[in-house]
């Protein structure tokens, strides 16, 4: 037998249920940071410039963000800003030094040791050498002492892993 509901009962009005948008946004917008911020990016820190392509190489370590001299087979760039073009004015035969590159360099070097006193970031001394898989040994040499005589002196060089 079934009981009749109360008058009290029978004139109450249904209510559903509904979704505050808003709350839901903010959660969702809330998520994507959380994911973007945490997300790890360990593949190309480096993008090398249409006319430099690297050599190969089985290394196993990975590159840093550091200082970057990009040598492709027209010009000297430092951190993708172009220096100077490569030729015989430039960087001079018999002569190790490249002075244009230097004076950047030692620009770049004052940075960071004021850096390393206003802020206490550590000079690491460090760059990484780019340089296009045809140019000659002897334009990478030059390079490779400029930065060393630019307090520059922890080399190294930029390959693309291959395997």
């Amino acid at each position: 037998m079934a009981f009749t509901p109360s008058k009290a009962k029978k004139n109450l009005e249904k209510e559903e249920g509904s979704l505050n948008m808003n709350a839901m946004m903010d959660m969702m917008t809330i998520i994507l940071l959380f994911l973007l911020k945490s997300f790890s990016t360990e593949g190309a820190l480096i993008t090398p410039s249409e006319n430099l392509r690297l050599p190969n190489s089985t290394s196993e370590e990975k590159a840093k963000k550091e200082l970057m001299v990009s040598i492709s087979q027209k010009e000297i760039l430092v951190n993708d800003q172009p220096l100077m073009p490569i030729n015989e004015q430039t960087v001079p035969k018999g002569q190790m030094l490249i002075p244009a590159l230097a004076a950047k360099l030692a620009e770049y070097a004052d940075q960071e040791r004021e850096l390393e006193i206003e802020v206490g970031k550590e000079f690491t001394h460090m760059v990484v050498i780019q340089g296009d898989y045809k140019i000659s040994f002897e334009m990478m040499m030059k390079v490779m002492f400029t930065c060393a005589k630019s307090e520059f002196y922890k080399i190294r060089l930029l390959t693309i892993r291959v395997g």
